[in-house]
C-alpha cells in the first residue's frame, strides 16, 4: 500500500509537469502580448492625466474672464476674417496658434466669437501636448456654442463651413447625458476624421463651468500611428480588434490570412484611408468563415485566451488579450 502511494504521487508529479510544459508556449505567446500592451499603454495612460488637467485650466480660463463682459472684438482684425456667408475664421494662423472656425451652425455668433477669445491661452498648453505626447497627432476644443480650436492648425478646405462637430461621437460622448461623471472617456469607436487625417481614436474631456457643459475637449491619435506602435514591437502576426469584432488596426499579413475582403494596393492602412472603405467589412462576425466567426465569439463572448482552428487546410493558432486602456483586444494569429 506504501508503494502504491508513492507511484500515484509520482504519476500526479509526472502528468502536471507534462501539462506544464504543453501550456507552456501558450504562456510565452500570451505574456508576449500582455508586454506588448503594457509598452503601449505606458504612452496612453498619461494622456488621461494630462487631459484632465487641461480641463481644469479650461475651466479656469471660463472662471477668470467669463464675467468680465469682455466685448466682442473688431472681426476686421488680421486674426480673423468674415466670409460673405458668416464664416469666421483665422486665415493664417501662426506655428503655435490654433486654427479657429466658428460654425455657420452657430446660433450666438457673438457669445462663440467672445468665447473664442478667452480660450486663446489654451494653445500654449496644446503646443506642450503635441511635442510631449508623441502619440498625440492633434488637440482640440469643440465648443457647445459650436466653434472650434484645433492644434496643430490645419487646412480648412475641406471642412463644411455649417458643420455640427456637437453631432460627433468625440463630442457627444462627452456630454452630461452620456457621461455624468465628467471624466475622460476613450472614444472606442473609431472614426474618420472630419478635418481629413483619416481614421482617428479619441479622448475626450468634458469642460464645465457653473455646473453647464461648455464644450468637450479631444486628444486624436491616428490609427495608422497606433498600428505602427504595436507592430513596432514585435514581428508576430496581430491584430486589433474591437469589443464589437471590427477590425481596428493590423498587419497585411494577417489580414489576408483571415480572408477579409481585398486589400486596396494590397496594404490595409491604404485600404483604410481609402473612400470605399467600410468597417463592417473587416468585422469578424460577418466573416464568410465558420471558424473565423466562431474564433471571435470565443474570445469576445467566452473570453478564452487561446485557440486552434481549421482554414483551408491550415492549421491556424490565435492568442487573445484584452487592453486596459481601451477595452480593445490584440490578437496573434498565425499558422503553425
Amino acid at each position: 500500500m506504501k508503494y502504491l502511494f508513492f507511484v500515484l504521487i509520482l504519476i500526479f508529479l509526472l502528468s502536471s509537469s507534462c501539462q506544464s510544459d504543453v501550456n507552456a508556449p501558450i504562456d510565452n505567446h500570451l505574456l508576449l502580448l500582455d508586454s506588448i500592451i503594457r509598452i503601449v499603454e505606458a504612452e496612453l495612460s498619461p494622456l488621461e492625466d494630462d487631459i484632465t488637467k487641461l480641463a481644469a485650466f479650461s475651466t479656469f480660463l471660463y472662471e477668470q474672464e467669463y464675467n468680465k463682459s469682455l466685448p466682442v472684438q473688431n472681426l476686421n482684425s488680421n486674426k480673423y476674417v468674415t466670409l460673405q456667408n458668416g464664416f469666421i475664421y483665422n486665415p493664417n494662423p501662426e506655428r503655435e496658434v490654433s486654427t479657429v472656425f466658428v460654425s455657420l451652425s452657430s446660433e450666438n455668433k457673438d457669445l462663440s466669437i467672445k468665447e473664442v477669445y478667452l480660450t486663446e491661452q489654451m494653445d500654449s498648453v496644446f503646443k506642450s501636448i503635441i511635442e510631449n505626447r508623441h502619440l498625440v497627432s492633434q488637440v482640440y476644443f469643440n465648443s457647445t456654442n459650436r466653434f472650434t480650436r484645433l492644434y496643430p492648425s490645419n487646412d480648412l478646405n475641406t471642412i463644411d463651413p455649417a458643420i455640427d462637430l456637437t453631432s460627433f461621437n468625440f463630442f457627444y460622448l462627452g456630454d452630461a447625458l452620456r457621461n455624468p461623471t465628467r471624466k475622460s472617456v476613450w472614444v472606442e469607436e473609431v472614426y474618420v476624421d472630419p478635418l481629413g487625417k483619416g481614421w482617428m481614436l479619441s479622448l475626450i474631456q468634458p469642460v464645465y463651468f457653473e455646473d453647464e457643459l461648455k464644450g468637450v475637449l479631444g486628444f486624436d491619435i491616428t490609427i495608422l500611428d497606433l498600428m505602427r506602435k504595436f507592430l513596432n514591437n514585435s514581428d508576430k502576426k496581430l491584430i486589433i480588434i474591437d469589443g464589437q469584432g471590427s477590425i481596428v488596426a493590423g498587419g497585411e499579413e494577417v489580414i489576408k490570412a483571415l480572408n477579409m475582403p481585398p486589400l486596396k494596393n494590397h496594404a490595409y492602412i491604404q485600404t483604410v484611408n481609402s473612400e470605399s472603405f467600410r468597417k463592417e467589412d473587416f468585422n469578424l462576425y460577418k466573416s464568410k468563415s465558420k471558424e473565423i466567426r466562431r474564433m471571435a465569439s470565443k474570445f469576445l463572448l467566452e473570453k478564452v485566451s487561446y485557440q486552434s482552428f481549421e482554414m483551408q487546410g491550415k492549421v491556424f493558432e490565435a492568442y487573445s488579450r484584452k487592453m486596459d486602456v481601451l477595452g480593445w483586444y490584440l490578437l496573434d494569429i498565425h499558422d503553425e
